[in-house]
């Protein structure tokens, strides 16, 4: 009975062991436009510290962004669907806090506002992206974002090619970030967001011309690009600049 108590312990525990590092990576998104951009980033590190402190063991980050496009983006991060669901329903009534903590803050960026958020969110395909040991989203400045659809039944098709690209880079030395959301609520679940982080824009285009110089003459790595990307039809590129938060 002990040697059967045992093994049942061991059981629960691998499996524990095995959900805990399977836990899936979701950020919640807000887009808008704003009047200024100088008032929305002189803004962003109180309110971030004020969520940062509202949310303490449901969030693990906090992110923002202005762009090219003149789009803001927002982004809070998020550990496993229970975090999840505990962060969508108090979302609200926090909300509702921070807007009577921060009352001159909020008054000031509801007029800054030229757009309604847009709210999403959506959970990392680890599977298909590829990041450094040590990433931190506050070590990079810089992002190229591209916002694509795949046809849902080529879905499992366009992951299988990008995960077959991404060992092929990584056969010839090529190391970078390239981390693929999928949309799970806000945009069709056929939406895919590419997120390709870097120090700066020069510093970005200058490690893919090297990237690229890389991947000259490997036919079986041009040919599963070429396959992928006749399936993506782009809806948005854009270049982030992130805001600071402290």
């Amino acid at each position: 009975m002990k040697k059967i108590t045992l093994s049942l312990m061991t059981l629960l525990f691998a499996f524990q062991l095995t959900a805990q590092s399977t836990e899936k990576t979701y950020f919640l998104m807000n887009e808008s436009r704003v009047l200024d951009t100088d008032i929305y980033k002189k803004n962003y590190p109180a309110i971030r510290n004020w969520w940062v402190a509202a949310t303490k063991g449901i969030t693990y980050n906090f992110a923002a962004h202005t762009s090219e496009s003149g789009r803001t983006y927002s982004m809070v991060f998020v550990k496993g669907e229970e975090n999840l669901g505990r962060y969508v329903g108090s979302r609200s009534s926090l909300s509702e806090r921070a807007a009577s903590d921060l009352k001159s803050i909020t008054a000031e960026n509801t007029a800054n506002r030229s757009q309604a958020i847009q709210r999403s969110v959506w959970v990392q395909a680890t599977n298909i992206s590829v990041m450094v040991p040590d990433f931190k989203v506050e070590n990079y400045d810089f992002r190229k974002v591209v916002l694509f659809t795949v046809p849902f039944d080529k879905m499992a098709e366009y992951d299988k090619l990008i995960e077959q690209a991404n060992a092929e880079d990584k056969a010839i030395g090529i190391s970078y970030n390239y981390i693929m959301y999928k949309a799970v609520d806000g945009y069709p679940n056929n939406t895919y967001m590419m997120i390709l982080p870097d120090k700066s824009r020069l510093q970005y285009y200058t490690h893919q011309e090297e990237r690229n110089a890389k991947r000259k003459g490997q036919t079986k790595l041009a040919e599963l690009n070429k396959k992928a990307s006749q399936l993506r039809t782009t809806i948005r590129m854009d270049h982030l600049s992130r805001v600071a938060g402290q």
